[in-house]
């Protein structure tokens, strides 16, 4: 076989993998996450998006706080991306300018998912969100519940 037909298949297996990567990113889904003794059980994708610019601290009557996953991660490129419609650069840059001109700050990051399941057990008021590979129920652990996008 010649160089040239070898250098095609391994292009060509290649795009075929990146397909189906892209295939699965869009398959996934992110989920809302929230303590069990959260009043929040459903929350309209505008007011998900006004609570993570910051537009927003009260959700019918009660106060909520969001939570972010570290810059990077999985969960917070599928959310920026599904849930936003902006990715990492565009997000961060809206952060700046509210901060430089005291809108406020972003929402407090977390490490892991331990570190994000933790605060969301420990108040109420909180919520975060995960990444779900396709396919995959998510497996949250004793003491949250997702919370329905509207």
């Amino acid at each position: 076989m010649s160089k040239h037909i070898t250098r095609i298949m391994i292009l060509a297996v290649g795009l075929f993998g990146l397909t189906l990567g892209v295939a699965s990113a869009v398959n996934a889904q992110v989920m809302v996450i929230a303590s069990d003794n959260s009043p929040i059980n459903e929350i309209e994708l505008r007011e998900l998006r006004s609570l993570y610019k910051g537009r927003l601290t009260r959700l019918r009557g009660q106060s909520v706080v969001p939570l972010n996953t570290a810059p990077g991660s999985t969960d917070r490129r599928a959310f920026l991306d599904q849930m936003m419609e902006q990715n990492e650069l565009d997000y961060v840059g809206y952060w700046h300018v509210r901060r430089y001109s005291g809108q406020g700050v972003p929402p407090e990051e977390v490490g892991t998912h331990d570190e994000l399941f933790d605060k969301l057990r420990k108040n109420n008021g909180l919520i975060g969100y995960i990444w779900i590979e396709p396919g995959k129920k998510p497996d949250l652990p004793t003491g949250l519940k997702i919370i329905k996008v509207k």
